[in-house]
């Protein structure tokens, strides 16, 4: 059960660091060459979110610290 635990972790922490990736070219190539990324507003995305947890008070707060400690724990 542990080993089924452990690839589970192992799948979904590869999976995290990938979608970071995506996100930092997205970001990246959405500054170099000004327009969507793929259809993708991704920096507008990314300033939707951070608004929408800065509205949401403490319950945003408490999101934002868990997402940083998640990324993280890397």
């Amino acid at each position: 059960m542990e080993k089924i635990f452990s690839m589970i972790k192992g799948f979904f922490n590869e999976m995290s660091e990938l979608l970071l990736a995506a996100l930092s070219v997205g970001i990246l190539a959405q500054v170099l060459f000004g327009g969507t990324v793929l259809g993708w507003d991704v920096v507008g995305n990314v300033t939707k979110l951070i608004a929408s947890l800065g509205n949401s008070g403490f319950v945003g707060l408490i999101a934002v610290i868990l997402l940083l400690r998640i990324l993280d724990k890397k």
